[in-house]
């Protein structure tokens, strides 16, 4: 296992997965630079730096930037480098939204926001990151995906698709930059409980008979998969999924008995 030279980046760090993320590789020995999108979130942002100085003696900079738009990235980038130098060890592209509807009810700022946010901001950070980890030979960079980028569920097709651009990034780039010592991972949730999914609770009980586990994920589950890729020196081009079992039963369910499942939040079924 390797702990990189340098800081960690995450997007999307304000709370739920983001934020046990950042606590995650705080306690792996990482400073964090700790994206977030709107001023309401500022205030949590303060209280998790606050809460990971006191408990692991690390930094957390906050540095605000809607990662859609290029411009933005450009700044959270620069912010992380004019406060923590040009050693960046770690880059998670974890920010990401859904929008659940079907594609024809879809307007195109809709479609371009869900495919900015899950897609195009991945790739911007990955471009800006790069050659501050080509310069020193080292780098891990973690892609938050989705089962959705690996099975595919109805009223969320931009999203699959986009997280299946995700998994492909992981992938290619892995190849691209892997000569130049820097590697590139995935990790693909199953239905985690967070402030988005508490909103579709009544889908809790769907998916734990979905799961041949009978869980309902945390976020800790997920950074703990994060911190395992980030250091796990053999792996490049991966997509792991702790999803309880999520994908074997999706399948198994649809095939064997024909019931439906429809996609209700981010990644939970409901069966009807």
């Amino acid at each position: 296992m390797v702990k990189y030279d340098g800081y960690a980046i995450v997007t999307g760090g304000a709370r739920g997965m983001g934020a046990a993320i950042c606590r995650q590789l705080a306690a792996d020995g990482y400073d964090i630079v700790c994206n977030y999108i709107s001023t309401s979130s500022k205030a949590k942002v303060e209280a998790l730096a606050a809460e990971i100085r006191e408990k692991y003696g690390h930094k957390v900079i906050a540095a605000q930037g809607d990662v859609s738009r290029f411009e933005d990235c450009q700044k959270v980038v620069q912010t992380a480098v004019d406060t923590l130098g040009e050693k960046i060890g770690v880059l998670v592209n974890n920010a990401g939204i859904t929008v659940r509807a079907e594609l024809a009810d879809m307007s195109q700022s809709e479609i371009l926001r869900v495919m900015n946010t899950n897609l195009m901001a991945g790739i911007y950070m990955c471009r800006l990151v790069l050659p501050y980890m080509y310069r020193q030979n080292s780098g891990s960079i973690v892609n938050i995906t989705s089962v959705g980028g690996m099975t595919g569920f109805p009223r969320q097709t931009t999203y699959c698709a986009a997280k299946w651009g995700m998994n492909g990034l992981t992938k290619a780039l892995a190849k691209e930059a892997g000569p130049r010592g820097i590697r590139v991972n995935a990790v693909a949730p199953g239905f985690i409980v967070t402030d988005m999914t508490l909103e579709n609770k009544p889908a809790f009980d769907s998916y734990k008979a979905a799961s041949p586990i009978g869980m309902l994920g945390e976020p800790e589950y997920i950074a703990e998969a994060v911190s395992y890729v980030v250091s796990a020196e053999f792996m490049t081009g991966q997509v792991i999924s702790p999803n309880g079992g999520l994908v074997i039963s999706h399948a198994s369910g649809f095939i064997e008995t024909g019931r439906t499942w429809h996609y209700c939040q981010a990644f939970s079924f409901k069966s009807v």
